[in-house]
């Protein structure tokens, strides 16, 4: 795998994380962040951090970069597809504020 691929990896779980930070904060600031919430934030961000273990440890160790290409998209989208769901999630329940 090619410095750039490598760094392009490393570039979208950045802004993976920055998304997150600031989804966590717009949560925190309009008090919907709750238990459900928090914990659905903990295990997407859990998987995020395992994510980025799993590159660090690679570009450190060398490894079989195809192998960590193909786990770092699968991992990458079930991360993203998580977000996905809390953000359908809290748009119904504000639809259904809403509406009261």
């Amino acid at each position: 795998m090619s410095e750039a691929e490598r760094e392009q990896m490393r570039a979208k779980l950045d802004g993976l994380s920055r998304r997150l930070d600031a989804r966590t904060h717009e949560f925190r600031e309009r008090g919907e962040l709750s238990d459900l919430y928090q914990s659905l934030m903990d295990h997407i961000e859990r998987r995020r951090d395992r994510l980025q273990a799993k590159l660090t440890s690679a570009e450190a160790h060398g490894t079989a970069w195809d192998v960590i290409k193909i786990e770092f998209e699968r991992d990458f989208s079930a991360i993203f597809d998580d977000l996905l769901e809390l953000d359908e999630k809290l748009d119904a329940d504000q639809m259904k504020r809403d509406h009261k």
